[in-house]
């Protein structure tokens, strides 16, 4: 079993309705609207799979924690480690935010599984070394032609991807 790095936003989940409000960074209003956001079909499905086998989970995004943390809170994301807009420096593309979720599960690269909807989110796996598996079911850019070491169509497709 790998340990999994996922992005949250348009991964795990579908946060649109958020999205001018985190433009203007009024978080204020981000918070009281998360019960807006939801979980994307078979999402899960993919954490009950996560907790039945003990799969150690970081949550990378250029977040800022509390709006990640509130996240996971809301939806139950199964979550050992967070990695925020302000815990890495600098954010993705770099590999710095990947090192930090290595660091923080206490992993090597070649332990870990990296599933992100942008390029930024592929691109900082791969910088990093971690196997970077791009998701289509959601994403605003065309990352289907990237150098991402595997895509997928639907949350679904990950569960064999950490069996």
């Amino acid at each position: 079993m790998k340990n999994v790095v996922f992005d949250l936003d348009q991964t795990l989940v579908n946060s649109r309705v958020l999205s001018q409000y985190r433009k203007q960074r009024d978080w204020q209003r981000v918070y009281r609207m998360i019960p807006k956001t939801s979980l994307y079909a078979g999402i899960q499905e993919v954490f009950g799979f996560i907790q039945e086998n003990a799969i150690p989970v970081c949550i990378v995004s250029t977040a800022p924690r509390p709006y990640i943390e509130r996240m996971v809170a809301y939806h139950h994301i199964p979550c050992d480690a967070i990695v925020g807009y302000h815990d890495a420096k600098p954010i993705k593309p770099h590999p710095a935010p990947m090192y930090k979720a290595l660091s923080l599960l206490g992993i090597d690269k070649g332990d870990a599984i990296s599933f992100g909807d942008r390029v930024i989110d592929i691109e900082s796996s791969n910088r990093a070394g971690i196997t970077s598996i791009a998701c289509l079911w959601d994403s605003d850019e065309p990352i289907a032609g990237t150098i991402a070491d595997n895509t997928i169509t639907s949350p679904l497709q990950i569960i064999p991807l950490l069996s």
